[in-house]
């Protein structure tokens, strides 16, 4: 992750240094896997547009890899191998978590704004609740810099809080486009940057992408398979979420052309 806002002074930009924040919250972010918010939207939807990638050769560019929580909860339960894994985290902290539970997978600290990649080595780059935290000279970066490391007809895909979903410090919705503070699940406060689905797209396709698809992602309805007690404390996160917020999530899916 990168703090890249350039309307923040010197001071300010150290006290919302991502990999400082990351670092702090290195062990408690480990357990994010248990986020209903993961379990049952972020994960699935990321397994349902990745699932066409599973169980064959391609190679994987996790861009904000954390503690590898795409890694063990999706990529390696559904066949994909730790070798075909590369992961770029600014926070060593989480980078350290992440080589212990992946330890085949290549996990990097980097500035994923800054990044150098060869050039055609990866068939889908992927992300997951990152690019909020990057202004828009930051994803267009990040996305010029994957256009150039995915091979012809690969694919970018993503999944981001919805713009309509996002809170300050106070819990209001944020409205105008821009910088904003937020508290994290986990604890903390973390530097956001609401963007609109429209300007998600012009950066995109900005950097040579085919937008597949944007997708407006709700807390899904129940599953049959609940038992009542499950199905009760799910319904609390159902009504919760759906009833607040238009949508949670904002799901990409970006094709780089094959005659690129």
């Amino acid at each position: 992750m990168s703090n890249n806002f350039e309307d923040m002074d010197t001071e300010e930009e150290g006290k919302k240094d991502m990999g400082d924040v990351y670092d702090n919250f290195a062990e408690a972010f480990s357990g994010s896997d248990k986020l209903p918010s993961w379990e049952f939207v972020g994960k699935p939807t990321l397994e349902r547009l990745l699932k066409e990638h599973f169980n064959s050769s391609d190679k994987f560019l996790d861009l904000g890899s954390a503690s590898a929580r795409v890694e063990v909860d999706l990529l390696l339960p559904n066949g994909v191998p730790s070798e075909n894994i590369t992961g770029i985290e600014i926070s060593p902290k989480q980078v350290e978590i992440a080589k212990q539970r992946v330890p085949g997978a290549d996990f990097r600290v980097g500035d994923i704004t800054k990044l150098e990649l060869d050039p055609e080595s990866f068939d889908v780059a992927l992300s997951h609740m990152v690019f909020e935290h990057l202004d828009d000279a930051g994803l267009s970066a990040v996305c010029k810099t994957t256009f150039e490391a995915l091979k012809p007809g690969g694919e970018f895909i993503f999944v981001v809080t919805h713009p309509d979903k996002m809170t300050d410090l106070e819990g209001k919705l944020v409205t105008e486009d821009g910088p904003f503070t937020t508290t994290a699940p986990w604890g903390g406060e973390l530097l956001n940057w609401k963007r609109s689905v429209e300007r998600t797209r012009e950066i995109l396709e900005a950097a040579g992408f085919e937008i597949e698809l944007t997708e407006d992602v709700k807390f899904p309805e129940p599953s049959e398979d609940l038992s009542e007690a499950e199905k009760e404390e799910y319904m609390k996160h159902y009504n919760y979420y759906n009833s607040k917020y238009p949508a949670m999530r904002l799901a990409v899916k970006a094709i780089k052309p094959k005659s690129s």
